[in-house]
């Protein structure tokens, strides 16, 4: 089992292995250690070992996805629509439907024998290692929503912070140089 996650105090993803027994990982990076959550380890009904909760930010909130590179899918995809659309530009039928039959197949195959990985709504990190199991939903917008828009309220409320600050600083030179004065 591993988990890539966002360590904090560097700044930088990093992927460490872990095991049922670990209590905490260590950033490959920067060393610095990320605790994790009293129970977050569970079996379902047929023995599987499965994640309660995430190791990271100890939210309970969880989907399952496919461990395949998203960018290379793409383009995949993208390759595979560009090529039909030339042939077809040529007016080749029959190349045109066997391409886009070929990349089918390719998106299929790749599909089948990719594994699942499981991936926080809340911090984003990725646990891969785990069987598949009923525990595990797949991904759901309305859940994704409710922690995308509470990380933009809090970036704005960040911002808002430092521009009161700076604000309240440019007041008081203001005010030190006119009693100056």
């Amino acid at each position: 089992m591993n988990v890539t996650y966002f360590c904090k105090t560097c700044d930088k993803v990093t992927r460490v292995p872990f095991t049922a027994d670990s209590r905490a990982v260590s950033c490959t990076r920067c060393a610095a250690t990320q605790a994790f959550p009293e129970s977050f380890l569970d079996e379902d009904e047929e023995g599987n070992c499965i994640l309660e909760r995430c190791t990271i930010c100890g939210s309970h909130e969880l989907y399952h996805r496919k461990q395949f590179n998203q960018r290379l899918g793409i383009s995949i995809i993208a390759l595979g629509s560009t090529l039909s659309t030339i042939a077809y530009a040529y007016h080749n039928l029959f190349w045109t439907f066997l391409i886009l039959f070929i990349f089918a197949g390719i998106d299929l195959l790749f599909y089948i024998f990719m594994k699942n990985l499981l991936q926080c709504y809340k911090c984003n990190s990725e646990f891969r290692g785990f069987d598949d199991s009923p525990e595990y939903q797949p991904f759901n917008l309305e859940v994704h929503e409710k922690y995308h828009q509470q990380r933009v309220r809090l970036e704005r409320a960040e911002k808002e912070r430092q521009w009161l600050e700076q604000e309240a600083g440019n007041q008081a030179d203001d005010d030190s140089t006119k009693a100056g004065a």
